[in-house]
């Protein structure tokens, strides 16, 4: 099979179903766990300047009228306020490197590096930093997904 249709392949699948998808079409196809991880995170690695680009762009584009965006300021400092009086919310600041990690991690549809972005947008990251912290997540997440396709599927002689 050629790289050009196994790569289709790899994109349909990562379309379709995800990470998990991409993941488990690279193995079903013969290609080793090592080149599968490589391919997963060259996947993701493409994803984060799309998602930030559109994040920036529509950032900067959607304009409210004056009102709605006084009376949006006042609550979000409002909110912010009750968030950082309370002790139990002073602790949980120090893990939001965490949050972006693990909400990379997850490698269900509609989750990993689209909200890890959105995430690292919301706490204020910069590129480098977010870029980095979204990658930690999707290189732990990809090799969990590896494992717990490649094991069974060992086991069980489908791979």
């Amino acid at each position: 099979m050629s790289v050009l249709s196994q790569g289709g392949i790899v994109i349909t699948a990562y379309l379709a179903a995800g990470r998990l998808g991409a993941i488990a079409a690279c193995l079903l196809m013969g290609i080793s766990p090592w080149q599968t991880l490589m391919v997963s995170m060259l996947i993701d690695l493409f994803q984060i300047p799309v998602y930030g680009l559109v994040l920036e762009i529509t950032k900067r584009r959607i304009t409210l009228p004056g009102r709605f965006t006084n009376w949006m300021m006042a609550r979000t400092e409002k909110v912010r306020t009750r968030i950082l009086e309370k002790e139990s919310w002073k602790g949980m600041i120090h893990y939001r490197h965490a949050a972006v990690v693990v909400v990379a991690t997850l490698p269900f549809r509609g989750f990993g590096v689209l909200s890890a972005c959105i995430l690292a947008v919301m706490l204020g990251y910069g590129r480098i930093a977010g870029t980095a912290l979204i990658m930690a997540g999707s290189l732990i997440g990809s090799a969990i997904a590896v494992c717990v396709i490649l094991f069974p599927g060992r086991y069980f002689g489908v791979l």
